[in-house]
């Protein structure tokens, strides 16, 4: 089984860029998609998407990839959907993994201006909207 967060981990440093999808630069959904065809699943392909998505676009591009969202806390190998401020729509996306300390969160970040990994903070689980499980 290949797992979908460790394909993650390899692009940690990477800058982030809007709608990226190489090694020079990637966003949150980027992210996504090139850990999904390093596991072989070509599936995951561009999705057209502005930078703040609207009218739940996102939920939407995450269930037709992963299928329903899960009623569970998170879990490694899940993608989470999160509230980036409190009171905007679900705009970001990251993969749970691994950390020495609990769980950790890989994800392309504007903010930090690139893919990091992280503790994944109690302030982080309130900001969850959406759990999708990896399927391969």
């Amino acid at each position: 089984m290949i797992e979908f967060h460790k394909q993650a981990m390899k692009y940690v440093g990477v800058p982030f860029k809007h709608r990226g999808r190489t090694q020079r630069g990637m966003d949150c959904v980027g992210l996504l998609i090139c850990s999904a065809i390093d596991c072989g699943y070509d599936k995951y392909q561009e999705f057209a998407y502005g930078r703040e998505p609207r009218n739940s676009e996102l939920e939407a591009v995450l269930e037709k990839h992963f299928g329903k969202p899960q009623d569970r806390t998170p879990q490694v190998n899940d993608v989470v959907l999160m509230r980036l401020r409190y009171g905007s729509e679900p705009s970001h996306v990251g993969i749970i993994t691994d950390h020495p300390s609990g769980l950790g969160i890989i994800h392309a970040y504007g903010e930090i201006g690139k893919v990091t990994y992280q503790r994944f903070t109690d302030e982080m689980a309130r900001r969850v909207t959406g759990v999708y499980q990896w399927q391969e």
